[in-house]
């Protein structure tokens, strides 16, 4: 399995999946305590800020069959301030959709916090209703 990991944090998935044969094509980080873990344990090309991937980039580390990402929690978290889809960072979840959209994976996982179910502006309903459109 072939994955492409967006919001990669310090790449939970890699830690998973490595021992079962998958690999990482590419990250995508934008905080620096987490790229330099990634870039210590991994050595995996990261393409910086998910909401400026070129297809270009794509295609020099090649497509994915899984798309991973954990979109910033805090706009969903009751830790937070819940203010879901009105907060920049709760609209990376509808950035995770449109990359669905656009680089169509045969296969998709998202994480987030449980906030995420019961924030007021209904960005899970709007997130599985993307998903859903995609088929």
């Amino acid at each position: 399995m072939i994955y492409g990991s967006v919001c990669s944090g310090i790449e939970a998935a890699s830690v998973a999946w490595h021992p079962l044969g998958w690999e990482c094509a590419w990250a995508s980080e934008i905080d620096k305590f987490p790229i330099a873990v990634v870039d210590h344990h991994w050595k995996l090309p990261n393409l910086g800020d998910m909401t400026r991937i070129t297809d270009e980039e794509i295609a020099r580390h090649g497509p994915v069959s899984l798309l991973v990402g954990g979109t910033p929690c805090q706009s969903f978290s009751v830790a937070g301030l819940r203010k879901g889809l009105d907060d920049p960072r709760g609209n990376l979840a509808l950035t995770f959709v449109a990359m669905v959209d656009h680089y169509r994976p045969e296969w998709v996982i998202w994480e987030n916090v449980p906030g995420v179910l019961s924030e007021r502006t209904g960005a899970f309903g709007s997130f599985l209703g993307g998903l859903g459109e995609l088929g």
